[in-house]
């Protein structure tokens, strides 16, 4: 994965030709300015390869999984309302499935094994065709197994037309986790520790976070040992589009100097938001709008670990800028994400407002002394979901809404798939809230969300901690004819 640019190289390099581009291009995060495609018919099959790589973390040769295109290119960019004709080519020696997280699909090519269609066998392939809706920052992954513990992901963004004026630099970020210790070994382990018993876990009060220590955090597959340097123009315009792949780690967004304006959550514009710092959980995605001061610099953009003081990142870096040295601890640990930022958040485009027609409520629990994580009493199992009955059922057309009610000291990120949501409720708070797919919900805390019934078909809700998905926090939701 070596790349033939040094940090010296780097700002010796001229500025006009590396605009909208990272200085280690080959790794294909950032994306340049958006250009319409001359053929609007779409008709191109884009190509994704599920293969093996290995990435160089902190000196030593890290195996990892990966979504690229032929040309080494991580994941995709498309534009709205096109066709996502993708043939996926599934390279590794066992099955995978991958998820396109963010994306409202037909419910058979949502890629969620035994629930809409099966896995793609080791060196086989299956194509996808459908309109491509909604546009925003999304991203791919595995839903096979604990593929996505080993980077089976990447950056899936659509790119809507209408923006194709602004004058800004898009940059992608993402953030993931990462252990050289295998995936099976790592949730063995977690069956294996000691904890409280289940009675215990409901009755604690102390706030917890990180069921696992990585060893690694990275952004755009490197640590802070060797951060991406990413060049910008003075007085320009940066257009953040940060992914949150991980796997078992929130965080808080960390600016730095520079003040952003927080234009989109999970791909779906919002009423901008000024802020330094933002949190971002497990599957989230935010972009935010920067300036870069007219007389440059360098800016590191951090991603500070939740309740611990490891922190990744990249940097901008104007033009003869001198490039800093960052630790890859902090100082001083955070704190637990909250819900403050989202009580303030509203949607550019809300749902219609109208009552809720069907109302169901999500239990999310734990019992740690055998590690399983149900959801109202149900421990879901992930390794035949055919059997396992839907807690949630909704007609077409209706209004539904779902009330995640966690009874557990641990947040957890529950993503429903096919589907946009509202966030409405904060512990029976009425507000009118942001549109996303994935929302935070606090340890002892309930978050309530509406969507519209619109997309048919058996449907996964879960816990985006792949561990708590893996040990039974997993839902189903069914339309009924």
């Amino acid at each position: 994965m070596g790349s033939g640019f040094s940090r010296r190289q780097f700002l010796n390099t001229s500025i006009g030709a590396l605009v909208g581009s990272a200085v280690l291009a080959d790794r294909g995060f950032a994306t340049p300015p958006f250009v319409p495609p001359a053929d609007t018919a779409a008709s191109k099959t884009t190509i994704i390869r599920a293969t093996k790589r290995t990435l160089d973390i902190n000196g030593k040769a890290a195996p990892a999984l990966g979504l690229l295109q032929p040309n080494g290119t991580q994941g995709m960019s498309c534009v709205v309302d096109e066709l996502f004709n993708v043939r996926l080519d599934n390279e590794l020696d066992v099955p995978t499935a991958i998820h396109w997280h963010g994306l409202h699909p037909p419910n058979n090519e949502d890629g969620v094994p035994g629930v809409t269609q099966p896995v793609i066998r080791a060196r086989a392939a299956d194509f996808y065709n459908f309109p491509i809706q909604p546009s925003g920052t999304h991203w791919m992954h595995s839903h096979q197994g604990l593929q996505e513990v080993q980077l089976l992901a990447a950056p899936l963004i659509v790119h809507d037309p209408e923006n194709r004026r602004r004058d800004e630099q898009e940059i992608v970020i993402m953030l993931s986790d990462y252990s050289f210790t295998p995936p099976q070994e790592i949730f063995a382990n977690l069956h294996k520790a000691q904890r409280p018993s289940a009675s215990a876990m409901k009755a604690m009060s102390k706030p917890d976070a990180n069921d696992v220590d990585y060893d690694a955090y990275l952004a755009n597959d490197r640590t802070l040992r060797d951060p991406e340097v990413v060049k910008v123009e003075k007085g320009g315009k940066v257009r953040l589009r940060i992914i949150n792949s991980s796997s078992g780690t929130n965080y808080f967004i960390d600016l730095g100097s520079l003040i952003g304006d927080l234009i989109a959550t999970d791909g779906m514009p919002i009423r901008p938001v000024k802020r330094q710092r933002f949190p971002l959980a497990i599957a989230q995605r935010m972009d935010a709008v920067l300036q870069i001061p007219k007389d440059g610099g360098a800016f590191p953009l951090l991603a500070l670990r939740e309740l611990a003081t490891e922190q990744t990142g990249i940097i901008l870096a104007t033009a003869g800028a001198t490039v800093p040295k960052l630790p890859e601890k902090g100082s001083s640990p955070t704190g637990l994400l909250s819900l403050d930022l989202e009580r303030e958040l509203t949607a550019l485009n809300p749902l219609s407002p109208r009552p809720a027609d069907v109302n169901s409520v999500l239990n999310l629990q734990g019992n740690m002394s055998t590690y399983q994580w149900p959801i109202n009493n149900v421990v879901f199992d992930t390794q035949d979901p055919a059997k396992e009955k839907a807690q949630v059922h909704v007609r077409y057309g209706q209004r539904a809404a779902i009330k995640f009610v966690n009874e557990t000291p641990m947040g957890h990120p529950m993503h429903l798939h096919g589907h946009v949501f509202e966030v409405v409720a904060i512990n029976d708070q009425r507000f009118t809230g942001a549109l996303r797919d994935t929302i935070l919900v606090p340890g002892k805390t309930s978050v309530t969300v509406e969507f519209e019934a619109n997309n048919p078909g058996l449907w996964y809700v879960h816990c985006h901690i792949l561990w708590h998905l893996a040990a039974g926090m997993a839902a189903l939701v069914q339309y009924d004819a």
